[in-house]
């Protein structure tokens, strides 16, 4: 590899554009005598074929292959432009590498290139250094057994650990190290034998490769480097928390591959692992035609067609960067990475010079691209032929035309594919056809999602697009659990997924056997389990699920679909039926909750800009007193027949807590029947900031996470581009939740959860550790809930909840090991 030295590097540069920049980069190589005169402007003619900016900051200009006899000698350089240069619009350049190449020997540098494009921290540094050594380092890669580059660089610090985890440096350990290290403001770098690593970043750090029980060399550079280094010293020689989790103790249980292999990764949605082949609900179809114009106007499409590529890329990297973490979303940058192939590039171009058009031009240069990375005897690099057939798809539906197919369903078993299904789309689905759903958009309140998991049919949403290049009738593995699908997985796994669904019937029947136990934590501690209902019918099944009793009874299936509303003689007909059936277990009755995504035909409502801000619940109840009474009446004349609760929806204000129990207690002294308990859904946020003020007016409160948290983030949870964001677990409505339990416990009431989190394991956690005494979900979920519960302490699940109320995200919540 060459060497990079002093001579080669030029500091504090100023330039007025980017062909400036170039030439100046140019002067550095002629001045050491790498190249002649001549060939700077090959450098300008090469950038006009190809974009040379690589990302943070950085861009490497070199020349055209056919100039090659312009160099006498192969040699880099380092020009530094701290005030940036615009590289291309939106592109800021402040570290240019100037590149004379004769043969490879200037790859060295390259390879460590890329590690600083991983590492903004030290791109910023080597933009802003006074010192060429520090520069020279950065960009030199250290031979196996060489002095370390921090001791050369003053102010750096090290210490080395063995790795105390017999599994190696993967995703959870390092996700540890990287949560410890940025606690400090230290640069902190990790050295294990020839490779080094940002210690800031998940996908750096993976890259390392390390092995269990071998030697990591920590740097650290900065104020607090001594006790950075100390602790992560201590944590990597315990193992970072790697321990090996009980089989009893998984959160819906995710299935594990042995090898990551190809996965996309979207949110889950509904539990269940399937196994099957893809039908797209909606297929593509991409149509090229040679119809070449103006070789300029060709050239051109093609760039902005690439350029349009990349940044559509970013967008989908920084949403599953944000989402899933740096190292999952990694494929992306890959995938960039393509974009930038000038060969590639190149082939195109001559074809396109050659009298074709860009669609055409581009189509032949990917499938010819495609076939030599497909011929590779490295299976590894082999498997690379699938993403760049990605990345090409994405520039060519740029370019050509795109025709649909009309949707249709598959004749045998499939997983199926999707931008996005409506509800009725999802409610026609049959569970013996579809073993699964991907949906490119979409959230985990979403229809879709709600509807899958009553269905029993595991589903992922939120995708993104990428999904829909996927070819169909290929095998995939989709993990409702995890929120990931694998594609073309080997034989092995499949096997594995297939022992899975083995393991998790075998837990199912576990759970439905002992769903009649309380949940009964290991110290003593009780949580009630009970279940969300919408029919009469299903409080028998709720029972036979394990249920102790109804959380909530969304009383709008009386109302909806019906030219008239219901008479009181029906409710109390549908609420004794309730009753007859839980046999003495509790059924708390939510009254009429219609408005924002509910209408009936009977009650007209004007139009209003922001239903779910409008006149809705409790607010339409109070002016329709003709709807309301008569349902009050019914369900106190059925609360003799059994214990019988009420609850207001969509209650904001203290106002409308007293105005509706004035009428819910004329009716009571109407009727003559004892009092019943009155509660409250907190589902905005006034409701859960003046707790302790509500606390004092009612009995109990039950909180509806779903409309809580669109409120709290202001977000509307059936948004196609927001809903995916729009997750219960979110720091900030957890800390809502909290605020709520405490108010209540300051007077004495209790506080219980029928919003979706406290359906599945982790949330249940979260909301026992925060105080909820009721945990009211979908039938399905009662069993797993129960069994989850009564294998941990209230102490272990008050810790859980702390940490998740110290989270920054909702991402980094449900990253949080569960104990």
């Amino acid at each position: 590899m060459i060497q990079l030295t002093s001579q080669n590097i030029q500091l504090h540069a100023h330039a007025k554009n980017k062909e400036d920049a170039i030439r100046q980069a140019g002067r550095v190589l002629v001045d050491a005598g790498n190249i002649a005169p001549g060939y700077v402007e090959s450098m300008l003619g090469r950038e006009q074929q190809a974009n040379t900016y690589l990302g943070n900051g950085i861009a490497i200009p070199h020349g055209m292959g056919k100039d090659r006899e312009l160099i006498h000698r192969t040699g880099v350089c380092v020009v530094q432009f701290p005030e940036g240069v615009e590289w291309n619009p939106g592109q800021m350049v402040r570290i240019v590498v100037g590149i004379a190449a004769k043969s490879d020997e200037h790859l060295g540098i390259l390879a460590a290139l890329t590690d600083v494009l991983d590492d903004t921290a030290t791109a910023d540094r080597l933009a802003r250094t006074n010192d060429p050594a520090e520069i020279i380092a950065g960009l030199n890669r250290q031979k196996e057994g060489s002095e370390p580059a921090e001791e050369e660089i003053a102010g750096t610090k090290f210490v080395d650990a063995r790795l105390g985890t017999s599994a190696g440096l993967h995703a959870r350990p390092a996700t540890a190290f990287v949560d410890l290290a940025g606690e400090y403001t230290s640069e902190i770098r990790v050295r294990y034998r020839d490779r080094e690593a940002n210690g800031k970043a998940m996908a750096s750090l993976l890259k390392l490769g390390a092995e269990g029980g071998t030697v990591l060399r920590i740097i650290a550079s900065g104020v607090d480097a001594d006790a950075a280094l100390a602790a992560l010293k201590e944590a990597v020689e315990g193992g970072l928390g790697d321990e090996e989790e009980k089989p009893s103790r998984t959160e819906s249980r995710a299935w594990v591959p042995e090898s990551s292999g190809r996965a996309i990764a979207g949110v889950a949605a509904s539990p269940g692992l399937a196994i099957g082949k893809l039908h797209h609900f909606q297929a593509d179809h991409i149509v090229v035609k040679d119809t070449p114009g103006n070789p300029d106007a060709e050239w051109q499409k093609l760039r902005n067609a690439i350029e349009s590529a990349r940044t559509q890329l970013q967008d989908v990297y920084d949403s599953m960067k944000s989402r899933v973490g740096k190292n999952e979303a990694a494929i992306f940058r890959a995938h960039q990475a393509f974009l930038s192939d000038t060969e590639l590039f190149g082939e195109a171009t001559a074809l396109i010079e050659g009298g074709h058009s860009a669609a055409w031009s581009w189509q032949q240069a990917i499938e010819n691209r495609v076939k030599e990375v497909q011929s590779v005897s490295d299976q590894r690099v082999a498997g690379r032929a699938a993403d760049l057939h990605d990345v090409g798809q994405r520039v060519l539906r740029l370019l050509a035309e795109t025709q649909h197919s009309e949707p249709s369903l598959p004749d045998e078993p499939s997983i199926l594919v999707a931008d996005d299904l409506t509800p009725s789309d999802t409610a026609k689905l049959d569970p013996q056809r579809i073993l699964g759903i991907v949906t490119v958009a979409g959230g985990p309140t979403s229809h879709t999602a709600i509807i899958a998991r009553s269905l029993d049919i595991p589903a992922i949403v939120g995708v993104g697009a990428a999904v829909l290049e996927l070819t169909a009738g290929i095998t995939c593995i989709l993990d409702g659990a995890s929120g990931i699908l694998y594609t073309e997985p080997s034989a092995a796994e499949l096997e594995s997924a297939r022992q899975f669904q083995i393991d998790i019937q075998r837990q199912r029947e576990e759970e439905h056997f002992e769903r009649y136990q309380p949940a009964l934590m290991t110290d003593g501690h009780r949580i009630e389990v009970v279940a969300n209902i919408g029919k009469a019918s299903e409080a028998a099944a709720a029972v036979e699920a394990g249920a102790e009793g109804i959380g909530l009874l969304r009383t709008e299936f009386l109302f909806l679909e019906r030219d008239t509303p219901p008479t009181e003689d029906k409710q109390f007909e549908a609420y004794c039926e309730m009753t007859r059936a839980l046999n003495g277990l509790p059924l708390i009755i939510r009254t009429l909750d219609i408005g924002g995504d509910k209408v009936v035909p009977y009650l007209p409502q004007p139009h209003e800009d922001n239903p779910f801000l409008g006149v809705r619940g409790i607010r339409l109840c109070l002016r329709k007193p003709e709807l309301f009474r008569p349902q009050l009446r019914a369900i106190y004349r059925a609360s003799v027949t059994g214990p019988v609760k009420i609850m207001f929806p969509m209650i904001a204000t203290l106002e409308d807590l007293r105005a509706a129990k004035e009428i819910a207690e004329q009716v009571r002294t109407e009727l003559g029947v004892p009092p019943v308990e009155i509660g409250i859904m907190v589902e905005v946020p006034s409701a859960a900031a003046m707790a302790a003020e509500f606390a004092r007016e009612c009995d109990f409160f039950s909180i509806g996470t779903n409309d809580l948290t669109q409120y709290v983030l202001a977000m509307d949870r059936m948004h196609a581009a927001l809903a995916k964001q729009v997750d219960g677990l979110h720091p900030a409505v957890l800390r809502m939740i909290d605020q709520t339990v405490r108010g209540a416990q300051s007077a004495g009431k209790w506080v219980g959860v029928c919003g979706g989190i406290a359906g599945e394991p982790r949330g249940a956690v979260i909301l026992a550790g925060l105080g909820v005494t009721e945990l009211s979900m979908s039938i399905p979920s009662v069993a797993a809930v129960k069994a989850y519960l009564r294998g941990i302490s209230h102490t272990q699940a008050q810790t859980f909840a702390k940490r998740a109320l110290a989270c920054q995200g909702a991402d980094a919540v449900r990253e949080l090991p569960l104990p």
